[in-house]
C-alpha cells in the first residue's frame, strides 16, 4: 500500500513539473511571422519661405508689391502764410530746396498715397524738383513750372500732373483763396488722383522695365560711432531754417518751421520722419537773375537718424539718375526704417548739431 501510494505521489509531481514548463521544455505557442518591410516614405518639402514686401522709399513691410509702381511726387508750398500744409506727414520722403527769393519748396513723395486726403497747397515747380522726380521715375504733380523746367519736361517728354490741364482733379479753396491768397488755394487729393489715374491713357503708373531703388534699410540705422545730433539746424536763408528735434521715446525727428511745429493739416500732428540727410552744396543764380540752380553732381553730406550723425557722401550726376547716399568709405548708407527729410542748402548756409 505504501508504495502504490508513493507510486502516485511521483506520477503526480511528474505531471506538475511538465505543466509549469521546465527547462528545455518546447513551448507550444506557434512562431509570428516577421514584419513586413517598411517601405520608404519621401518626407514632404518643407514649406516655402512666405514672401514679405517692403515699401522702396521707407523699408517697411507693406501686404503688397509696391516696388512696380511709380511714386507720386507733389510740389507744397512753404510760405509761413501758407502754413499748415496737407498731406507732408504722410509722405515716405521730403525733400527741401531753396528757390528764388530765399523760400523754399518741398516735394512731397509717397510711393502709396491712397487714403491720404487732401494734398496741398499745391505749387509750382522747378528744374531740380524736375531732377529729383526723374531719378525716382515719379509722377510730379504741379501747378504750372519755371521756364527752365518746362524747357526740360519738353525736350525730355517727361509727363507730369499740372494742374493747368487736369481739370477737377485740383481744385481751390475758397476759405484760403479769400484769406490767404489765390496761390495759396490750391489741392487735390487721393481719391481725385486716383480716379484720374485710373485711365492708363492719362500717364504711366508702373515703372519701366530694370528701375530699382537705390535706398538700403535697417531695423536700426542709428551711425555707429555717430556724433550728437538730438538737435539739427537747416538753415536755406535769411527767410527759412528748418529745424529737427529727436524724439527718443518714438524714435523720430520732430520737424519745425519758423521756430514752430511744422504741423500736417490732414491729421493735426507734427511731422515726423526717422532719417534727415543734409546736402550742402554750390548754389547759385542764372543768367535771368532769379532762378536757382544746384550742382546735383556729387559731394559730401550729413546723415542723422537715432540721435546721431556722421559724414557720408552723395551722388547724383544725371538729370534722370537717382539721388544715393554712401558710406564715407563708399559703401550704400544703411537708412533706418522709415521715412526721410532730404534738405539741399548752399554751402555757405550754416548747418548745426548739437
Amino acid at each position: 500500500m505504501k508504495r502504490w501510494i508513493a507510486m502516485v505521489l511521483t506520477l503526480t509531481m511528474l505531471a506538475a513539473m511538465t505543466g509549469c514548463g521546465s527547462k528545455g521544455a518546447v513551448s507550444s505557442e506557434p512562431e509570428l511571422p516577421p514584419p513586413p518591410p517598411v517601405e520608404n516614405v519621401e518626407e514632404a518639402p518643407p514649406e516655402p519661405e512666405p514672401v514679405v514686401y517692403t515699401n522702396p522709399l521707407t523699408g517697411e513691410v507693406t501686404e503688397t508689391d509696391l516696388s512696380g509702381n511709380r511714386p507720386l511726387a507733389i510740389m507744397l508750398n512753404t510760405l509761413k502764410k501758407a502754413l499748415p500744409q496737407s498731406g507732408p506727414g504722410s509722405a515716405d520722403m521730403l525733400i527741401e530746396i531753396p528757390e528764388e527769393g530765399g523760400i523754399t519748396r518741398i516735394m512731397a513723395v509717397f510711393q502709396d498715397f491712397s487714403g491720404v486726403g487732401n494734398l496741398g497747397t499745391v505749387r509750382s515747380t522747378r528744374e531740380y524738383f524736375v531732377f529729383m522726380a526723374m531719378g525716382l521715375d515719379a509722377m510730379l504733380a504741379h501747378c504750372g513750372a519755371s521756364y527752365s523746367a518746362n524747357d526740360i519736361l519738353s525736350r525730355t517728354g517727361y509727363k507730369t500732373l499740372n494742374s493747368m490741364t487736369m481739370g477737377d482733379t485740383f481744385w481751390r479753396d475758397s476759405w484760403r483763396k479769400k484769406n490767404v491768397g489765390l496761390e495759396h488755394s490750391l489741392y487735390t487729393g487721393s481719391e481725385a488722383l486716383e480716379t484720374y489715374l485710373s485711365d492708363p491713357s492719362h500717364i504711366r503708373t508702373t515703372h519701366e522695365e530694370g528701375f530699382a531703388s537705390p535706398y538700403v534699410f535697417t531695423e536700426d540705422g542709428t551711425p555707429q560711432n555717430g556724433q550728437s545730433a538730438n538737435k539739427i539746424s537747416v538753415s536755406f536763408s535769411s527767410y527759412k531754417t528748418t529745424g529737427f528735434t529727436y524724439d527718443a521715446s518714438a524714435g523720430k525727428y520732430l520737424v519745425e518751421a519758423f521756430d514752430a511745429p511744422y504741423m500736417d493739416a490732414n491729421t493735426d500732428q507734427q511731422v515726423a520722419v526717422e532719417n534727415v540727410v543734409v546736402i550742402p552744396t554750390s548754389q547759385s543764380t542764372k543768367s535771368d537773375g532769379q532762378l536757382q540752380e544746384f550742382d546735383l553732381s556729387s559731394g559730401t553730406g550729413y546723415f542723422a537718424c537715432g540721435g546721431k550723425y556722421m559724414e557720408i557722401q552723395w551722388e547724383k550726376g544725371d538729370m534722370d539718375d537717382p539721388l544715393v547716399f554712401k558710406t564715407a568709405d563708399g559703401a550704400p548708407l544703411e537708412l533706418g526704417v522709415g521715412s526721410t527729410y532730404i534738405c539741399i542748402c548752399d554751402t555757405s548756409r550754416p548747418v548745426t548739431f548739437e
